[in-house]
């Protein structure tokens, strides 16, 4: 639903950059360019919206991969008279409900704030202070709908509500058809709405969270002090005008709030779906069945995703195919389930499953082993290697308490290994397939998928984002990446998509599914380049400082 980043005076930005945000994003750039900026945003503004706080140094989401130093550094150039300009632009068209009912006519609605320190009159933060929310403004279709900032006394209040901009028109015109007695609505009649639509500016105020308004609250009372009470508006034939502005002065404050806390939880609930992965992803123990959950980097670093594959079996399985296909990583190594039970839990079932055995004829003979049983002695099947078999599951069919414990197979030996025994790849790319498996509708950001994947399998991850993307998951993926065969894929599939070769099994995809990014650094602020791609699977504008030229440098 996200269609559009704006990010001005954050970390390596200066001027607002605009970040184009498709099902695919994937985020270029020279090392400290600026690239994981675009991530980092994100990072802070989930952070905000589930703490409060916009000072913030590490987040629960980013973990120890993510240290923002506080607004004092995340600022660009660390200069605490600036102000951080975020927006969010959504597209309209999977809106429901009320919300979609009023925004009937926009096509995109954007939520802008701008953060900053309070300032004294030299332009220099306020010893104390800390950064708050300076300004909030809805825009629909690049146009102005509501703008407000917050006083000098603390409290925010409208600034800009443009009556005439085509979403408040047709809100206004339903209103005052709707609760009044006056039929249809003239444009003569709106254009006699600027005197209580002053008033209502002046009268409204609104309360804020960590980033956007809750709402909207009318200061406004009755000439006797009353508030104004509920009811359908007549209109009398003389004072048509005057009775359309009361109306509106009623009815108008109470739908403003209502849009107001409608878009804003949207764009909560938009932020609230994001998942990160960071650059580096950590090993859990070896044992994962005991592994710590609340760990700093137990979703930033990966550790979650052995957690998952071990609890979830389709999600296992898809992994495992990935793991042993010979087009993908082609290892040796499968991921079962092992049942870890404490040996007090199967005495019992053990004895019992024996004592039923021996009933059907078993031939069982005891010998003294006093530290096994509480009964002094230890059975030994004297039978065949089926009646040990049959022994196995009926202990298995009792009522024992398990750990599942996931453990790796070497296939060619037979062998029981444990994810610390095996390459550094698997342990990196797992909870990338993870996040692709396991995840549905959710914004997912991972720093250097491809990193320790040697160059067939990075290609091999652009069909992995394009199925978790384009398929029955539609998860959209924001991918800081340096790889050339992750995108040369892509292009590829974009290609074959157009000319109706695309092998089976994978999700079409065209050029408007993919969002091509390359930071560039400048002394005034990095730049934001979007590159275009066509249905042929080519680049439509020059890469700034080439397409990966150091290929063509070290060949030619």
């Amino acid at each position: 639903m996200i269609k559009s980043i704006h990010l001005g005076n954050f970390k390596a930005f200066a001027e607002t950059q605009v970040i184009p945000v498709k099902p695919i994003t994937l985020i270029f750039g020279a090392n400290s360019a600026g690239k994981s900026s675009i991530i980092h945003s994100l990072a802070l503004l989930h952070e905000a919206l589930n703490t409060g706080e916009l000072d913030i140094f590490h987040t629960r989401l980013g973990g120890s991969s993510i240290d923002l130093g506080g607004f004092r550094q995340y600022i660009h150039r660390r200069q605490a008279n600036r102000r951080m300009d975020l927006r969010l632009t959504l597209n309209t068209a999977k809106f429901q409900g009320r919300l979609k009912e009023l925004l009937d006519p926009a096509m995109e609605i954007t939520t802008a704030v701008t953060v900053g320190m309070p300032l004294d009159d030299q332009d220099q933060p306020l010893p104390g202070a800390g950064p708050r929310v300076i300004s909030y403004e809805l825009e629909s279709d690049g146009k102005t709908l509501l703008r407000m900032s917050r006083r000098p006394a603390g409290h925010f209040a409208l600034d800009l509500l443009p009556y005439n901009h085509p979403v408040l028109k047709k809100i206004i015109t339903a209103l005052l058809e709707g609760f009044t007695t006056t039929g249809k609505i003239f444009e003569k009649d709106i254009a006699g709405l600027e005197s209580p639509m002053t008033d209502i500016i002046a009268d409204l105020r609104a309360s804020m969270g960590a980033f956007f308004p809750k709402g909207l609250a009318d200061f406004s009372r009755d000439d006797d002090g009353e508030a104004r009470q509920s009811s359908l508006f007549p209109v009398s034939k003389g004072y048509r005008r005057e009775d359309l502005a009361r109306a509106l002065r009623f009815f108008l404050p109470r739908t403003l709030d209502e849009l107001l806390r409608e878009i804003n939880a949207l764009v909560e609930s938009e932020i609230k779906r994001m998942q990160y992965l960071g650059p580096l992803r950590s090993y859990p123990p070896r044992h994962i069945a005991f592994a710590e959950h609340e760990d700093l980097n137990w979703f930033a670093g990966g550790g979650y995703a052995w957690d998952v594959v071990r609890r979830d079996a389709g999600v296992r399985k898809q992994v495992n195919t990935w793991l042993g296909d010979k087009e993908k990583l082609s290892t040796p190594y499968e991921l079962l389930i092992r049942d870890l039970v404490g040996l007090d839990q199967i005495e019992t079932p053990l004895l019992d499953g024996l004592e039923r055995l021996n009933e059907e004829g078993l031939d069982i003979e005891y010998e003294e082993e006093s530290r096994y049983t509480s009964a002094g002695t230890w059975p030994i099947i004297k039978d065949t290697e089926a009646e040990a078999e049959k022994l196995r599951d009926l202990i298995l069919a009792s009522d024992i308490e398990r750990l599942n414990e996931l453990i790796l197979v070497d296939r060619r030996t037979d062998t029981q290994v444990s994810h610390r025994d095996v390459g550094i790849g698997v342990s990196q790319v797992l909870p990338v397939l993870v996040s692709a498996y396991a995840s549905r509708n959710e914004i997912i950001a991972i720093e250097q998928p491809e990193i320790h994947l040697h160059p067939a399998l990075q290609a091999e991850l652009g069909d992995l984002f394009i199925n978790s993307a384009l398929g029955g998951n539609q998860n959209t993926y924001l991918l800081e990446t340096h790889s050339e065969h992750l995108i040369l894929r892509i292009l590829r599939r974009i290609r074959e998509t157009a000319e109706g070769e695309l092998p089976d099994g994978l999700a079409p995809i065209t050029p408007d599914h993919v969002s091509v990014l390359y930071v560039e650094p400048g002394k005034e602020g990095s730049e934001v380049v979007h590159i275009p791609t066509n249905k042929e699977g080519e680049f439509e504008r020059p890469w700034p400082r080439g397409f990966f030229a150091e290929r063509a440098r070290e060949l030619f």
